[in-house]
């Protein structure tokens, strides 16, 4: 299946040697001579075989069909026409209607529009020729639809086809647009994060005077939050780079959120948390239970240092409810408050609707508290 997909010309291959042994079989259970009527003149001397002759030129043709169609088509018309002398035959039926089917699809726009141009010539010329010579008009419109059958038809189904196609591509576009905006929110909320907390412990480091073991530890910090923004940055590119990764994980999960607490507290936060075991629960769904934890303990860091935070993360049945509570303190100082570029909110909202879930955020009293509320049933 997979080498039918991608090979164009094996599938022309097995198309014309298909048409040609079903017209074969049309001949010989006598489908000939029907474009004929019996009191007309013509080649009566001609064997029946001799339908097999334009059905053979007819299927070659089809096998120059996609990289030359004009050409398969004006062969294929040739080919009729040398059947149509013999009286006709339903085999070359499928043949023509292939081969305009093909130019529909295959062919420029200009080629398009000049054998669409031809077809209603031939159609026109036909009906009122056909209904002259047997002077009623029922007779131009019964020719006129069987020549609409055989020649338009194909040209109306390949262009429906082409605009399937071109939707098809839009879809497959506006996916790899909404691949990369989700790309994006994972590295703003990687990076910025930790980026945050080196700017923070920087910045402390230098507005106070210097002290050696202070500012080691501020550098320590420094080093902590960087590699692991490597680590992460690393994982996430290993996992992009995989077509076909065999570990279906993506970073960051519920393991790792005793980590980002600990974290937390050396940046500052002072945090409590209720970290149950949640069970078997999908990874789409861990991954965003820690990327909501860790922007939110990242936010309480920038808007609120040092404050008391209490981390609740539970399973009620089938949903996973999130809540970061923090202390409303002081404001902090202005560079610590412009390193927020206000996507924080935001980010963790449209991560939750991916899944069918929510985040609310807002005072409550004298504590700010961010809830997530993420349905496990509909990730599965």
């Amino acid at each position: 299946m997979r080498r039918w997909r991608s090979s164009p010309a094996l599938q022309d291959r097995v198309t014309a040697g298909s048409t040609f042994a079903a017209g074969l079989a049309l001949n010989l259970v006598g489908l000939t001579d029907v474009w004929v009527d019996p009191g007309i003149d013509r080649l009566d001397t001609a064997p029946a075989w001799w339908h097999t002759v334009p059905l053979v030129v007819g299927s070659a043709a089809m096998l120059v069909k996609r990289g030359r169609p004009v050409l398969a088509l004006l062969i294929g018309v040739v080919a009729s026409l040398a059947d149509l002398a013999l009286g006709g035959s339903i085999a070359m039926v499928l043949v023509l209607f292939d081969l305009i089917f093909s130019v529909g699809l295959f062919a420029s726009a200009r080629a398009r529009r000049a054998v669409t141009t031809a077809v209603f010539v031939v159609i026109g010329t036909a009906g009122v020729v056909g209904g002259l010579a047997a002077g009623e008009f029922r007779v131009a419109v019964f020719i006129a639809l069987q020549l609409t059958t055989l020649l338009f038809v194909p040209l109306w189904w390949s262009a429906n086809v082409r605009q399937q196609r071109r939707l098809g591509a839009m879809a497959a576009q506006e996916a790899v647009l909404a691949e990369r905006a989700a790309m994006a929110r994972d590295l703003h909320d990687v990076i910025a994060a930790h980026l945050s907390t080196t700017a923070l412990h920087s910045g402390a480091a230098l507005a106070a005077p210097p002290d050696t073991e202070r500012d080691r530890a501020a550098l320590r910090a420094v080093r902590t939050s960087s590699l692991a923004a490597l680590e992460e940055m690393r994982a996430m590119i290993m996992l992009l780079r995989d077509a076909a990764p065999a570990d279906q994980t993506v970073p960051g999960g519920l393991d790792r959120l005793p980590a980002l607490v600990e974290a937390a507290g050396a940046d500052g936060l002072r945090v409590t948390a209720s970290l149950p075991d949640l069970g078997s629960i999908p990874v789409i769904v861990a991954h965003t239970v820690y990327r909501i934890v860790h922007e939110a303990l990242t936010n309480a860091r920038k808007h609120a240092p040092a404050s008391h935070v209490r981390l609740e993360v539970r399973r009620t049945g089938d949903r996973v409810d999130v809540t970061v509570t923090n202390d409303l303190t002081q404001p902090p100082p202005l560079d610590h408050r412009a390193l927020s570029a206000g996507t924080g909110l935001p980010s963790m909202r449209e991560r939750a609707a991916l899944l069918g879930g929510s985040v609310t955020a807002g005072r409550v009293g004298s504590s700010w508290r961010v809830r997530a509320t993420l349905p496990v049933a509909a990730a599965a």
